[in-house]
């Protein structure tokens, strides 16, 4: 009954995350919690089981976090009130990589007023540049950041979403004038991942046509601004959005993929370019939530990989929930893709071995892997992902199961592309486009996916809103038939995690399972 325990610690973070969603009552998270205390009392004493260690870390992660939302600005300081809805001049420092955009740069700039200080987002052109690290005066009208409304009657918090970040104001349109440059040695090595960053995009550029140039940077960068609305909109409707704003899925192939290619340099130096390379990647994105979340699993990965230590998914998909929520708690309620991210990543780890044995049917294992790890996280996104949203993609589970064996080879083909183009473009011009060849195969591939899955009639329907407590009693239901499914003999204790989160040392495997579990499989007779 060892399970029980994990099962109380995601039921403490679930509810109490629930409860912050419903309310902004920190007296209804308290309550929730003392109910999941008496619950975890009820259970420890049915089935002699010890809960109270994962549910003293639960719990207690949790009053860490809302104490520490206590300390997070509710609203711009006093001394920048006045300076809305009406015309202003600001002088400020970029403090982040700019968001490049098909028609503008959306910059964060960090303004000053005597001892206090705020964020505000401005939309400037694409020419002259601005690089992060810039002190700049930028022009304007400030305004207030509102909520809007979305698909189904949704309305999506924009201004809650910019404050988890500092950000109380936004300035669109805006233009900036570069005026001196920061001395600070954080935005100088963020400065130089911009150069880094802009010149691989270039070089994209010289070596592919659109849009799998920009399909390229997405998958590599972050940078999808030669996409154009109609691609992204396809990409949307296919259910393949993931593949083209930088994810954890990405970061986790370039830990993998890092971690086979040093195998054979010495451990101490494998780690440091391993943890750099990591860092670099997840920075050069844009250090948005899921690319941190999926950084932070990959360094654990590769610690544990490089010193020969075992450690548990789960457990360290709670650790980086628990880091992250202590460093920005507004990110755990705020920020959808942050959600979305972590909700795939669980669904990955207890639904996998539960879908997996029952796929045996189709006999090919890359095959068999697709279509559990995609059934695995559409199921556990769905209930979150409607009420967020409204949108049901109804060929999502197809268009992701042929598209994703393309992921890889694209990323890395497009990389390699990058970087030949620069000297063999010295050579003659027309070298990049061969060195771009093998990369636009896949990459229009990917893109050809979308367009034909996101053609066919009905692809995506919108659901109307309804109540978060359908999403509560539907993960409820989740629970209960994982609960009942894992204590089905077909389950295998050994039964594999997909490759992007399977990085850990594994046990020695046997032949005798279709699966390649470990000794303990339970997929064949044990005379065997």
């Amino acid at each position: 009954m060892r399970s029980i325990g994990l099962y109380v610690f995601i039921a403490a973070y679930a509810a109490a995350v629930a409860a912050i969603v419903l309310t902004t009552s920190h007296e209804v998270v308290v309550l929730c919690m003392l109910g999941i205390v008496g619950a975890a009392g009820v259970i420890s004493r049915a089935t002699r089981t010890v809960v109270w260690p994962a549910l003293v870390l639960a719990v207690s992660g949790l009053l860490i976090a809302i104490t520490r939302m206590a300390f997070v600005p509710a609203e711009v300081p006093e001394s920048f009130r006045d300076l809305f809805d009406v015309p202003v001049t600001l002088t400020g420092t970029v403090i982040t990589l700019p968001d490049v955009r098909e028609t503008s740069a959306r910059i964060t700039v960090e303004i000053k007023g005597g001892t206090q200080s705020t964020n505000i987002i401005a939309a400037v052109p694409l020419f002259p540049e601005v690089y992060v690290g810039d002190e700049v005066r930028v022009q304007g009208t400030l305004k207030h950041p509102e909520p809007f409304e979305t698909d189904g009657g949704r309305t999506f918090q924009y201004d809650q979403f910019l404050r988890k970040d500092g950000v109380f104001g936004t300035m669109q349109p805006a233009f900036a004038n570069v005026t001196g440059r920061s001395a600070n040695l954080w935005l100088e090595f963020l400065r130089v991942l911009q150069i880094i960053k802009d010149t691989l995009m270039k070089l994209l550029t010289q070596a592919l046509p659109e849009p799998e140039s920009s399909l390229a940077a997405g998958l590599i960068v972050g940078g999808k601004q030669g996409l154009g609305n109609r691609l992204i909109e396809d990409f949307t409707t296919s259910g393949m959005l993931q593949i083209i704003v930088l994810s954890g899925y990405n970061v986790m192939i370039v830990a993998n993929t890092l971690m086979r290619l040093l195998t054979k340099v010495p451990k101490r130096i494998s780690f440091g370019i391993a943890v750099l390379s990591i860092l670099c990647f997840v920075l050069i994105a844009g250090a948005g939530s899921s690319a941190l979340r999926a950084g932070l699993m990959a360094f654990f990965a590769t610690t544990a990989s490089t010193f020969r230590r075992r450690y548990d998914v789960m457990r360290i998909l709670f650790v980086s929930l628990f880091l992250l929520g202590l460093w920005n708690p507004l990110m755990l309620v705020y920020d959808p893709g942050f959600q979305f991210s972590f909700i795939a990543t669980l669904g990955l780890i207890l639904g996998v071995p539960v879908i997996t044995p029952r796929l045996l049917f189709l006999k090919n294992k890359l095959l068999i892997e697709l279509v559990s790890t995609t059934l695995a996280a559409e199921i556990a996104l769905l209930p979150f992902l409607l009420w967020q949203t409204g949108n049901l993609s109804l060929v999502s589970i197809f268009a992701n199961v042929i598209a994703m064996p393309a992921v890889p080879f694209a990323m890395g083909l497009s990389a390699l592309a990058g970087m030949l183009a620069f000297p063999l473009g010295y050579i003659a011009s027309v070298l990049p486009v061969l060195a771009g060849l093998p990369a636009y195969l896949p990459l229009a591939y990917i893109i050809k996916i979308a367009t034909l899955s996101a053609s066919l009639p009905f692809a995506q329907v919108t659901i109307p809103l309804f109540s978060f407590w359908i999403v509560i009693l539907t993960y409820s239901l989740y629970a209960l038939l994982l609960y009942r499914f894992s204590k089905q003999p077909h389950r295998g204790i050994g039964s594999p995690l997909p490759a992007s989160l399977s990085s850990q040392e594994t046990p020695e495997r046997t032949a005798s399972c279709p699966l390649a579990c470990s000794q303990s499989c339970r997929h064949v007779p044990r005379d065997q």
